[in-house]
C-alpha cells in the first residue's frame, strides 16, 4: 500500500514566509522614497538651468531680454514658481515638483536674471533648491550668460 503525502505549505511557513515579505517591504519603502525625492531635486535643479539656458539662447535669437522670475507660488501666475515675464505679461510659467523649494535665492534684490540679446545675464546669482529631507542643489548664473548647476 502506497502513502500519499499532502502536498503545499504549511501555515506556519506561509506566514514564516508573509513575515519576510513584510520586512523586505518595510526596509525598502523608505529607500525608495529617499531615491525619489533626491531624483526629484536633481530633476528640478537641471530644469531651471535648462531653462536659463533657452532664455539665453532666445534672448540672442530674437534679440529681445528674456527676464526670468523666481518667487515660490506666486499669485500673478496661478502659483507658479518661475517664470518668464514680459512687459506683456507672464509668457510661459513652471511649478517645482511636490517636496523641493527654494532654500534661497539671490540675484542682488531682483527676482531673477534678465538674459540680454548680447548672451549675457543682467546680474549673477544663484538659486538653491531644498527637499523635504534637507538635501540642497544649486544653479549659478553669471553675468557672461553661463548657467552652472553644482
Amino acid at each position: 500500500m502506497t502513502v500519499l503525502r499532502a502536498r503545499g505549505f504549511s501555515l506556519v511557513e506561509l506566514a514564516a514566509a508573509m513575515l519576510v515579505l513584510g520586512l523586505l517591504f518595510a526596509f525598502s519603502v523608505p529607500a525608495f522614497q529617499s531615491v525619489s525625492a533626491s531624483y526629484q531635486l536633481k530633476g528640478a535643479t537641471q530644469n531651471i538651468a535648462a531653462e536659463l539656458r533657452l532664455a539665453r539662447e532666445k534672448a540672442i535669437a530674437t534679440g529681445t531680454e528674456q527676464p526670468m522670475h523666481f518667487t515660490y507660488n506666486w499669485a500673478g501666475c496661478g502659483g507658479c514658481d518661475y517664470h518668464v515675464h514680459y512687459a506683456s505679461g507672464v509668457a510661459t510659467t513652471w511649478k517645482l515638483p511636490s517636496g523641493v523649494t527654494y532654500y534661497s535665492v539671490a540675484f542682488g534684490g531682483v527676482a531673477g536674471p534678465t538674459m540680454t540679446k548680447d548672451g549675457r545675464a543682467s546680474t549673477s546669482g544663484d538659486i538653491i533648491l531644498q527637499n523635504q529631507r534637507g538635501a540642497r542643489d544649486t544653479v549659478s548664473v553669471q553675468m557672461s550668460g553661463l548657467v552652472l548647476t553644482r
